[in-house]
């Protein structure tokens, strides 16, 4: 069934993430995730206490980061998974180590999750996999890999490197097999693109706040 713009906001991380983004954008950004009722607020990780302290008892979650990128040290990502805990995040992400993947260290990437899994026990927890860095076979075999270090969801990625299209929601949706939640995440502009992916299983999506607000709208207009 078609969700319409009030329903949508509840699935959708709205975020701002761009690093040129100011103190006026967060404002922005908990204006409207106040607004729309946003199920997650992403904005830049050194402004995630003032999100946190705007967005309490609103039901909105911030969202942590458990390293900013993949191939960061198992403590340093683990340092800043607790830190965002300790700050009240009520979602953490983190990245897949591509590099592990690819080398077949699949042992150290469940180690890897299933630690981070441990200090974020309250939390919902996701991982990035930046699927344009990957074949089919190797998004397939990062979902069983990472089903198996205990995540809430597999993420395709962050957009920076290339947006999410239709047949790697279909890859990682044949891999999942509804064991755990897809996360949706890049380049997704417009209300068909987000209903043809829940129809492959989608529950949450990554969406730009500006591009947000315009798929809402069009979710209401349908």
């Amino acid at each position: 069934m078609a969700l319409n713009g009030k329903e949508l906001a509840k699935i959708v991380d709205a975020t701002v993430i761009n690093p040129d983004a100011t103190v006026a954008d967060m404002e922005y950004l908990i204006e409207k995730a106040k607004e729309y009722h946003f199920g997650v607020a992403v904005g830049l990780q050194c402004y995630n206490q003032m999100l946190i302290d705007a967005l309490q008892g609103t039901g909105i979650k911030v969202l942590g980061a458990g390293g900013m990128s993949g191939v960061t040290p198992l403590d340093t990502k683990l340092y800043m998974a607790k830190a965002c805990v300790e700050q009240g995040c009520g979602e953490i992400e983190s990245f897949l180590n591509v590099s592990y993947l690819k080398s077949g260290m699949y042992d150290e990437i469940v180690k890897e999750t299933r630690a981070i899994r441990e200090i974020a026990k309250d939390q919902v927890y996701k991982v990035i996999l930046e699927t344009p860095l990957l074949n089919d076979e190797e998004i397939a075999t990062a979902c069983e890999v990472l089903i198996d270090g205990g995540v809430d969801f597999v993420k395709t990625g962050t957009g920076t490197l290339g947006a999410t299209d239709i047949h790697t929601i279909e890859v990682m949706a044949k891999a999942v097999k509804g064991r755990v939640g897809m996360k949706a995440s890049g380049g997704i502009r417009t209300i068909e693109t987000v209903d043809a992916m829940m129809e492959l299983g989608v529950t949450r999506f990554g969406i730009g706040l500006k591009s947000a607000l315009k798929v809402l709208e069009a979710a209401d207009n349908r």
